[in-house]
């Protein structure tokens, strides 16, 4: 049999499983799973679950491709990255975790869907920029909704992967003897209720046979209750659409050829350009506000915002509270920077074919190198509130959210004076960034900090 073929049918009496193992692994919610480990000063409990159900999804997902792009299609490099992020999002999710469901371990978790659904299609080479780009949202959209809602009958339309071969001219092959399972069916169950018949009497003859049964069956009711039944076949039914949608994902991302998302991304670029309406003059105005108002901002707050680095801190102030509010406040500016630079390429007449006019070029840049500067002032006063009160969770999350926008406004300046996105380098960034994270946390934990 072709194994094209074979991958098909594989694929397709793999997708039910799949579906119930999710339910049972991811969304179950239970605590079975943890596993309770001791390294150095740190009592983790780690959830085996989440690796395990990664794993299965691309080995899942890479049958389902090779199912119908060939057997032969291998993965590229860029399938193989995504991979390993999924995988390791889920390796590492409960890797520092002392607690059951803790903060990091819900983010990761979180990442581990985006890794997944990105994968398929990165595998499928279904990404609008063709590539990773700015367009991820739309990517993500595209596949949590787009191709797995519209692959629903895919379930019900590849069982035809089962149907009879044919010959080369295209006529059906013979078709072989024609096998009824449902009389063998009928024959097990009647078999089954006449031995069950036949032991019962026996017993009734025989007062060993009767304690040897009672002794075999009376615990049945009990293993059936601690079975915890109407939980499995609640997860049977629910099984069901997610069997549809999971598969449906991959199956539709699989069937296309990617013309659909090029004339989409299209469109899309066709959009972005038409909504470039602004003067620039009135794009430069507005810009050139921000830059000034935050150089006023930092002399008139130099020691405020500087009090991160020295250890000061207001007289009045507690050290929580100055670290927590002025960190969130410096993140917040980086972030509305971050949107103004987003609005500036969106609907200013700045830029000709990707690059920049030089009064652009000059205020995007003062404008990301005030934002690197604000995250570094809000490192600073995370590090004042670390060094105090310890390592959390949220602490640590805190830390590498704040890195990346500081990655995102470098990454900003170098696109500006290049011409060329890097927002492929961001995301990798992001993405590599985190999984050290939560290694980093585990350490932490495990040294007591």
């Amino acid at each position: 049999m072709d194994k094209k073929v074979i991958m098909q049918r594989l694929g397709v009496i793999l997708a039910y499983p799949l579906a119930y193992l999710y339910l049972r692994l991811l969304v179950s919610f239970s605590e079975e799973f943890y596993i309770p480990v001791t390294i150095g000063c740190g009592d983790f409990k780690y959830n085996i679950a989440y690796p395990v159900f990664a794993l299965l999804f691309i080995v899942v997902n890479e049958i389902v491709r090779r199912g119908r792009r060939g057997f032969d299609s291998k993965p590229s490099s860029g399938t193989i990255f995504w991979y390993v992020i999924t995988f390791l999002a889920g390796l590492t999710a409960t890797i520092a975790s002392e607690e059951v469901f803790g903060d990091i371990e819900v983010v990761s978790v979180f990442a581990m869907h985006l890794g997944a659904v990105y994968s398929v299609l990165v595998s499928n080479d279904l990404l609008l920029g063709g590539k990773t780009s700015g367009f991820i949202p739309a990517d993500l959209i595209h596949g949590f909704y787009v191709k797995s809602f519209a692959g629903f009958p895919n379930f019900i339309v590849d069982w035809k992967s089962f149907a009879k071969p044919r010959k080369e001219d295209g006529t059906e092959a013979e078709p072989a003897p024609k096998k009824n399972p449902l009389s063998a069916i009928i024959f097990i169950i009647i078999m089954f209720v006449l031995m069950i018949i036949s032991l019962a009497l026996m017993a009734s003859i025989d007062k060993d046979i009767g304690v040897f049964l009672e002794n075999c069956f009376s615990g049945i009711d009990r293993y059936l209750y601690n079975l915890k039944a109407d939980e499995i076949i609640a997860r049977l039914i629910f099984a069901v659409p997610v069997c549809f949608y999971l598969y449906g994902l991959m199956a539709r991302s699989a069937k296309s050829d990617g013309e659909r998302e090029k004339r989409f991304a299209s469109r899309l670029l066709n959009v972005k350009g038409k909504g470039k309406t602004v003067s620039a003059t009135l794009v430069y105005v507005a810009a050139s506000i921000f830059v000034v108002g935050y150089i006023l901002f930092f002399i008139k707050r130099l020691t405020y915002m500087l009090g991160g680095f020295a250890g000061d801190v207001p007289d009045g102030m507690l050290v929580s509270r100055y670290a927590q509010e002025g960190f969130w406040q410096m993140v917040g500016i980086a972030a509305v920077n971050m949107c103004v630079y987003i609005a500036i390429i969106l609907l200013g007449k700045t830029d000709s074919d990707g690059k920049f006019a030089l009064p652009a070029k000059i205020l995007v840049t003062l404008l990301m190198i005030e934002n690197i500067i604000f995250s570094v002032i809000a490192m600073s006063k995370i590090g004042l509130y670390y060094s105090i009160y310890g390592y959390t969770p949220k602490r640590i999350l805190a830390m590498w959210a704040t890195l990346s926008l500081g990655f995102a406004a470098l990454m900003t300046i170098i696109t500006v004076h290049r011409g060329k996105p890097h927002f492929r380098a961001g995301i990798i960034f992001t993405t590599i960034s985190y999984i050290a994270i939560c290694i980093l946390s585990a350490v932490l934990v495990a040294i007591g900090a």
